[in-house]
């Protein structure tokens, strides 16, 4: 399963919450410098005549004030390819800035499972499969705020100039409940990851009920979050490093053989 940086939501949303670091065993030659990115221009704010604007705005307000979630989530990977729908079921808890704990088991096999720790300091993700559990360096973040190239600074920290700017944003819809964002990549690194994607935000608060993303190779992932709590007591001793289970090892993740590191865990269950 392929999922981007997007299933986090959890990634928060993140899947796996934030990205993936390259390994930290020597190489023996040092990474290619990859070509510079054109940025595109900032946009500016209308926020009185542009609802898009005025919801953006207060969606980075409302998210500054949030120091931790509990989610309830499910999550449907849809392949287009293989005609095929799993749905996995689980708990999300995030602490600001970086900690996370997701746990997801499939519907019906809970012997196939998720789990992904991070302790502000290395992310650790369970790969049943293998028996494994696989160690990355996590990122320092800035200024307090979720690592900037991951989903949970566009949901938690990212400036509304900073997301015109990075993504194609259009408000599609909103009702008395929820306020429905269409998102398009606009650098080729975003475009590598998903084609196209939807936010949905509770009206009330803010907080996201559903995210929904196509990957490039047309397959779908969709987080619901019937349940999701801010505010809930969190502490960062909460996010320990796992105990590794009898008859697992734990082991330093590998760094890819391409030239540029991935942006997320990719889950590797199945």
């Amino acid at each position: 399963m392929r999922n981007s940086w997007y299933a986090l939501l959890a990634l928060l949303f993140v899947t796996l919450t934030s990205r993936a670091q390259t390994s930290t065993l020597p190489t023996q030659t040092p990474p290619a410098t990859p070509p510079a990115t054109v940025q595109p221009a900032t946009p500016a704010l209308d926020p009185t005549h542009n609802a898009l604007d005025r919801h953006l705005i207060r969606w980075h307000d409302e998210m500054q004030k949030v120091q931790t979630l509990a989610m309830r989530c499910v999550r449907d990977d849809i392949s287009k390819v293989y005609s095929t729908k799993d749905t996995f079921e689980g708990t999300i808890h995030f602490l600001k800035p970086n900690y996370v704990i997701l746990q997801m088991q499939k519907k019906g096999k809970p012997e196939i499972f998720e789990k992904v720790i991070s302790t502000g300091t290395y992310l650790y993700q369970f790969v049943p499969a293998q028996k494994e559990i696989r160690v990355y360096q996590a990122l320092n973040p800035k200024s307090g705020q979720a690592t900037d190239d991951n989903a949970l600074s566009f949901l938690f920290g990212m400036k509304p100039e900073d997301a015109k700017r990075r993504y194609d944003l259009k408000l599609a819809k909103e009702d008395q409940h929820y306020i429905y964002v269409d998102i398009n990549p606009k650098l080729p690194g975003d475009k590598a990851e998903f084609m196209k994607a939807r936010v949905v935000l509770n009206k009330d608060n803010f907080l996201p009920r559903q995210l929904w993303f196509q990957q490039p190779n047309t397959d779908e992932v969709i987080w619901d979050i019937p349940v999701i709590q801010s505010g809930v007591k969190l502490e960062k001793k909460d996010f320990a490093a796992p105990t590794v289970p009898k008859d697992w090892k734990m082991v330093q993740g590998q760094a890819p053989t391409t030239e540029t590191p991935p942006r997320v865990v990719r889950p590797t269950n199945r």
